[in-house]
């Protein structure tokens, strides 16, 4: 039994619930434009949960996450990006494409994590961009972290834009 893969794996679907859950009965408007000048909006918040996915998939595994779902999660072109490269959609997609996408993000990841056994999580890689040296484990954490650290400015910016009633 695998039972710290499957403990972070389990960390993983539950921040991934509690967002979806914050994000309930929002609409493609909604999702679309920034609640607040100056912010991104929550799609984009949503996509880029998915193009983390893909890129620390391609840490962990050495390979990438298919070209046609990097595109539908906006890799590297909508959320904090470099002003050349911003080419977010121009209409607002429809509610199940963002859910789809970081949906099936995850479904990669997640069989990957499959196929891992304890052992794997304190292997070594190193970061394509820098060489820097990070256990399995530290990026799987990271992922959690991250999508929490997010969903808190995305539940922060539905208040504050009064998203809801």
């Amino acid at each position: 039994m695998n039972s710290k893969v499957q403990l972070l794996k389990w960390m993983l679907e539950d921040v991934r619930a509690e967002t979806l859950k914050g994000i309930e009965g929002l609409n493609k408007e909604q999702f679309f434009k920034a609640p607040l000048e100056g912010e991104f909006p929550i799609g984009a918040f949503l996509m880029h949960f998915g193009e983390v996915d893909t890129f620390w998939y391609s840490q962990l595994t050495g390979e990438q996450m298919p070209d046609e779902l990097r595109k539908r999660v906006y890799e590297n072109c909508w959320f904090d990006c470099p002003a050349e490269e911003f080419n977010p959609p121009k209409e607002a997609p429809e509610v199940n494409e963002y859910l789809d996408a970081i949906s099936e993000t995850r479904k990669i990841l997640f069989e990957y994590m499959d196929k891992m056994n304890d052992k794997d999580l304190d292997i070594f890689v190193r970061l394509k961009k820098n060489g820097e040296p990070m256990t399995k484990k530290w990026i799987i954490y990271h992922l959690i972290e991250h999508e929490a650290h997010h969903r808190g400015q995305m539940f922060m910016l539905i208040r504050k834009g009064k998203l809801r009633e």
